[in-house]
């Protein structure tokens, strides 16, 4: 079996167009978060219970000219929580049927529509802002449910596309742009506010994603067969790569399904880890703004420095992985098991830290920082552990 090589191969093509895809989805996902300290009025978001100790006002005042044209709303801090909770009701709900739609009518599709809807409903919100609380938490709700089908779909194109050995590095590549996502639309989110209005964060981001969607219509094809350009020889090489490890069976062994242990394993892995990196991503903003008292500009740079770290590690952790298995002939299970480990044991020590060190600035920054960088190993342990325990 000879590799094909990865410069401008039709694979590494699809990765590169998913890692942009992954962008723009974060990129809508994180932007409300940044936006909502924004929206609000001064002093209306701090709940009844004052016992909790706020930081001294630290930050330098920057003189310059900031636009204060949006509309402010005055929602509490339990009105707060429910619009940026909106967002995962949608999520949960399109999950498993993701799964299966994908295998119906193909990944390319439910990932490209997915994106694309979520860019209409972000065009949306700053009307639905308008016209009260509960249209924004339908239109949230509204991107969870585009959002929802976005893995499930990449993971369907995935088990067609991704030689074994190369798995680890493609998955990362793509996916690795959810947390790039992150670190460019936080703190670009906070100037949008700061400079412009807050309406321009979706409005910017929602057409980004709309223009996402033409080129991945255009360029992208659910399996090597159906693809307008990819080379012989590497259609060849991913065909005889995959040829074992589909599955030629068509029904679903749901029973074997719910009592494997792997999966049960995978599942409260993901559970663990995503209990952490959904706190953070959505209350990040908020608790830099409301408990150590940085303002817009520094809270949306101070905010994306995590994701940064995680969006490094998660690159550097794939070659490593694959390098693991290749060249040194360590076992996939192996790999997978101390990736995870790293990967949940590291955030876990640090996250904690963070809540014990008060209003020291610079731990507080430093340690939540490397509590998500650490993460980022976790993309190779069990989070691509279902291709290599059910590639179909």
């Amino acid at each position: 079996l000879v590799s094909v090589p990865a410069c401008c191969s039709a694979r590494y093509n699809l990765a590169l167009l998913a890692f942009f895809g992954f962008f723009l989805l974060y990129a809508l996902r994180v932007n409300l978060s940044v936006a909502l300290v924004d929206m609000v009025e001064p002093n209306t978001s701090l709940a009844k219970n004052m016992t909790s100790n706020v930081c001294p006002e630290h930050s330098s005042t920057i003189n310059v000219p900031r636009n204060t044209t949006g509309e402010k709303y005055s929602w509490d801090a339990d009105t707060q929580g429910w619009i940026l909770g909106s967002f995962f009701y949608g999520y949960i709900i399109t999950q498993i049927p993701g799964g299966y739609f994908a295998s119906k009518i193909g990944g390319k599709l439910l990932l490209g529509f997915g994106i694309f809807g979520t860019s209409v409903f972000t065009l949306l919100t700053p009307l639905a802002a308008n016209l009260g609380v509960g249209y924004l938490i339908a239109v949230r709700a509204l991107e969870g449910l585009g959002e929802g089908v976005t893995f499930p779909a990449m993971h369907s194109m995935w088990s067609s596309w991704a030689p074994p050995l190369e798995r680890s590095k493609l998955l990362s590549i793509s996916y690795a742009g959810a947390q790039l996502g992150t670190v460019v639309s936080l703190p670009l989110s906070g100037l949008i506010c700061y400079y412009m209005n807050w309406v321009y964060v979706f409005y910017i981001f929602g057409a980004l994603g709309v223009l996402w969607f033409f080129f991945w219509m255009w360029l992208v094809s659910d399996t090597p067969e159906t693809h307008r350009s990819i080379s012989h020889a590497e259609k060849e090489y991913i065909l005889a790569s995959l040829k074992d490890q589909l599955s030629t069976q068509k029904s679903v062994p749901w029973r074997p399904i719910l009592e494997s242990l792997p999966l049960w394993a995978i599942v409260v892995a993901h559970f663990s880890y995503n209990w952490t990196f959904y706190t953070l991503l959505t209350l990040l903003p908020t608790y830099m703004k409301e408990i150590l008292r940085f303002d817009a500009q520094e809270n949306g740079f101070l905010s994306a420095l995590p994701y940064f770290g995680c969006w490094l590690c998660i690159i550097l952790s794939g070659q490593i992985a694959d390098y693991l298995r290749e060249k040194q002939n360590l076992s996939t299970v192996c790999v997978r098991k101390c990736f995870t480990l790293i990967g949940m044991i590291g955030p876990a020590v640090f996250l904690v830290a963070a809540g014990f060190i008060g209003c020291n600035y610079a731990l507080a920054v430093a340690f939540v920082t490397i509590s998500t960088t650490l993460g980022g190993f976790c993309t190779s342990g069990y989070s691509i552990n279902h291709l290599d325990i059910a590639p179909s």
